[in-house]
């Protein structure tokens, strides 16, 4: 019986769910949103008091990712997508009230080399793109989806590969009858690009240093990097809205080379690591980590998305967006990160200065 409600429930919501009820809206109404980036969609009952109690409206959902195809399977499709999401049912009801009227946007993360793999076969990608997503979301039953965003950090030598791709999706969208936009995340360099053939984008205002250098500040969020691009905001011709972190990792270094991420290394443990200056930790002997070993002399760089960090340069951004309707967006939804901000602190950063 359980199955069989379900299965009714998903076949309402395929029908209203996945762009095929009316065309989308041609204003950008502001919703607060919140990236998902995990392999696996199971929410908690934490997640959802975040959702409700912050009126999330746009759940910005990672649905795979696109890298090349090393193996060479189909000669003409040398790239494939990777780490796709799978939804947990078990904790998870997408008929739940707090969930069912909210708008999900499918996100396609595009690698460097599967875009390059791919140059000159720019349709076959997007038809492949387009097909999968809105063969996922039916089958989850997504309710809500009038949008497909790509995220790729495309560079000067790549951009004319992408803007054929966003081309290209677009018409793969109207061809297969989805009533949705398309949107593209937009990096701070690109902002002095032309814009990409899209309907909107999303301004990634996080990732903003370079995490490989060993003397960078914090390479999560830091005015100072963001401030030098900002000249080109005002001017710039799409619709963005803006996503901010709130996100926190640790950055391994060996011989001043970035070796990778670690997890849940307790940086304070003295027998282990000692501080040299905040949030630098440099181990006093070999740790086994994993599969591998922290050496001696290694060095760990713990970053934070700290309120005020993501304040100041907030306040930077809104001062340029005056006038222009926009939203703000979390990356990502995770309850130990979130946990860590006040919920007035969320309703801040959520708020725009309109």
């Amino acid at each position: 019986m359980k199955q069989t409600i379900i299965a009714i429930a998903m076949m309402a919501l395929i029908v209203t769910g996945c762009g095929r009820r009316n065309a989308p809206e041609a204003s950008h109404a502001e919703k607060n949103g919140v990236y998902y980036w995990k392999t696996v969609l199971k929410l908690d009952s934490a997640d959802l008091d975040f959702l409700k109690r912050h009126d999330v409206g746009k759940v910005y959902l990672r649905m795979f990712d696109v890298a090349e195809d090393t193996y060479g399977v189909i000669p003409e499709e040398k790239a494939c997508p990777v780490a796709s999401v799978r939804i947990d049912y078990d904790g998870y009801n997408l008929l739940q009230d707090s969930l069912y009227w909210k708008e999900f946007v499918p996100v396609v993360y595009i690698t460097i080399d599967g875009l390059k793999a791919m140059a000159g076969n720019e349709g076959i990608l997007a038809k492949n793109i387009v097909t999968r997503v809105r063969n996922m979301c039916e089958y989850n039953g997504l309710p809500n989806v009038e949008e497909l965003q790509l995220d790729c950090d495309w560079t000067p030598s790549t951009e004319m590969s992408f803007f054929n791709l966003c081309d290209s999706v677009k018409a793969n969208i109207v061809s297969l009858g989805l009533l949705w936009r398309l949107s593209s995340t937009i990096r701070l360099h690109q902002l002095a690009r032309e814009a990409p053939p899209v309907d909107c984008g999303v301004l990634m205002v996080y990732n903003t240093g370079n995490f490989k250098d060993p003397d960078a500040n914090n390479s999560i969020i830091d005015a100072a990097d963001v401030e030098p691009y900002l000249k080109h905001l005002p001017s710039y011709p799409l619709h963005l809205d803006v996503a901010y972190p709130t996100y926190s990792w640790q950055l391994l270094f060996s011989d001043r080379k970035f070796a990778g991420l670690t997890n849940g290394l307790n940086l304070t443990d003295t027998t282990r690591f000692v501080c040299r200056k905040p949030d630098l930790y440099v181990a006093k002997k070999d740790i086994p980590y994993n599969q591998t070993i922290i050496h001696a002399g290694d060095m760990v760089r713990r970053e934070n998305s700290a309120y005020g960090d993501i304040a100041k340069v907030k306040e930077m951004i809104e001062k340029r967006l005056t006038g222009r309707e926009h939203s703000n967006i979390l990356y990502h939804l995770d309850n130990t990160n979130l946990s860590k901000y006040t919920p007035d602190e969320i309703d801040n950063l959520y708020s725009t200065g309109r």
